[in-house]
């Protein structure tokens, strides 16, 4: 586990398969028929290098068949700290039974009430993780008054909060 600039540690690849094992929810980011990313909360089961979802025939399904991409991200926390896991890569509307079956997901509970027909399964390309150690909770300080010198001008006072911000500059979606 190395540590990076930021004083979080890089997971090895065998942690983060196992921290996604004691977890039961984790999010599926798809790209969304308007090309923009929808990220959704499911129930999933980690299985031989992929996570398997049981879901209902829905905006997820449509959005891997259009884009076979995904990524799937879980976090929480142990003893060690907070840690965030992500796997990337292909997603595909599984078909085959005895798949289905050796994965375990046809025996996962799930938090919804909707019947979950379909499993999607998403086969790791690339897993990432981090762990980020506890800290205490530091409570804000006050600004340091400046001194002045007495020929300095004042600062000007800050605009109210009512005001807009600038507009930035976009551009139109691509067609």
């Amino acid at each position: 586990m190395g540590r990076t600039a930021t004083g979080s540690a890089l997971l090895r690849t065998s942690e983060c398969w196992d921290l996604l094992e004691t977890a039961a929810v984790g999010r599926l980011a798809v790209t969304g028929s308007d090309g923009m990313p929808d990220i959704f909360p499911v129930n999933f089961v980690p299985f031989e290098g992929a996570v398997y979802i049981r879901t209902a025939p829905d905006v997820k399904v449509v959005s891997i068949t259009a884009h076979p991409f995904a990524a799937f991200e879980v976090d929480g926390e142990s003893d060690e700290g907070w840690w965030s896991v992500v796997v990337r890569g292909a997603a595909a509307l599984m078909r085959d039974e005895v798949e289905i079956e050796r994965s375990g997901v046809g025996r996962l509970m799930t938090q919804s009430p909707r019947h979950k027909q379909h499993v999607l399964k998403v086969t790791a390309t690339t897993v990432s993780g981090r762990r980020f150690a506890h800290r205490e909770a530091i409570a804000p300080t006050a600004p340091r008054p400046v001194a002045r010198v007495a020929d300095e001008e004042p600062e000007p006072p800050e605009p109210p909060r009512s005001d807009r911000p600038d507009l930035i500059p976009s551009h139109p979606p691509r067609t």
